[in-house]
């Protein structure tokens, strides 16, 4: 297919024969075998010119735009071989998302304008299965729930605090005892959207030697927060929610508690294209440069 494009751009078969490097008979015949292979002639040749037939002219104009997207289809594989194109699907925990995680998927939209991001709210169990089914390729999930087969760099370590309603009889000393807290009343995420922070938490009160007196549970952070200022109870966040908390929520230091929330960027290799690679680049590179 190639010979005869040539030879149709050019109406020579000649000067294709020297473009194509081949002899002048070689294409001839090459020609003469396409079109017996095809049933019909491509081409009107003379002495003096070279003209495509009407059945060659479709078929040149059709195999041209062919051959151009095949090279743009080239194209872009390449680059989706280099991690320079494509898709990736990231997962993300409620308690990823007020982390640095939009930055730096903003720093690598910005390194690589080609690529596409996908984005999942997915509990951090969910997600750690996810990548090991190739559901999503990178999740910015809980350091304690990935597993030893995946690659993981630390984003985020918050310390914990207790949420309590303004009128609660803490406020005035502005904090708590883990013991006074796990005595309840409490509010927690349920356990299938919040298993990762419930098995913090449970490891912490058996540390104690505490059991949860848990009195009521969401499955978002809105409805857990509107719980405790309605006086349902308190519950614990990690502390970057302080900026955002809405009026009538106060929090308190946890006295005791040296656990702290940690996200990681987590992704599993044996799934990991080049394009996963290179945000992993990105992210370790503006995590290092913001902690300087």
């Amino acid at each position: 297919m190639t010979q005869f494009l040539a030879v149709g751009e050019l109406m020579s078969f000649s000067r294709a024969a020297e473009r194509l490097g081949i002899a002048q008979p070689a294409l001839s015949r090459s020609i003469r075998e396409l079109e017996k292979e095809l049933g019909f002639r491509l081409f009107e040749r003379s002495t003096r010119r070279v003209a495509l037939t009407d059945a060659g002219e479709v078929l040149f104009r059709d195999a041209t735009d062919a051959m151009h997207r095949l090279s743009r289809g080239v194209s872009q594989a390449a680059r989706v071989a280099q991690g320079l194109s494509g898709k990736i699907n990231i997962g993300y925990s409620i308690f990823a998302a007020t982390g640095p995680m939009s930055d730096i998927i903003i720093e690598f939209r910005k390194r690589h304008p080609d690529a596409q991001v996908g984005l999942r709210v997915l509990a951090s169990p969910e997600q750690s299965a996810a990548l090991d089914d190739a559901t999503i390729d990178l999740g910015f999930m809980m350091a304690n729930v990935s597993t030893t087969t995946q690659r993981w760099i630390p984003v985020t370590s918050e310390r914990l605090v207790a949420l309590v309603q303004n009128g609660h009889p803490s406020v005035q000393r502005q904090r708590i005892s883990f013991g006074e807290l796990a005595a309840g009343p409490l509010v927690v995420g349920t356990v299938q959207r919040w298993r990762g922070f419930r098995t913090l938490m449970d490891d912490m009160a058996s540390a104690h030697g505490l059991s949860l007196s848990i009195a009521e549970e969401a499955d978002d952070v809105p409805l857990l927060l509107q719980l405790v200022r309605s006086g349902f109870g308190c519950t614990v966040l990690d502390a970057s929610c302080i900026p955002t908390l809405p009026p009538g929520i106060t929090p308190l230091e946890l006295d005791g508690i040296e656990t702290r929330l940690d996200i990681s960027l987590v992704w599993n290799e044996r799934n990991a294209s080049p394009l996963v690679a290179r945000f992993a680049d990105v992210a370790r590179q503006f995590l290092d440069a913001r902690g300087k």
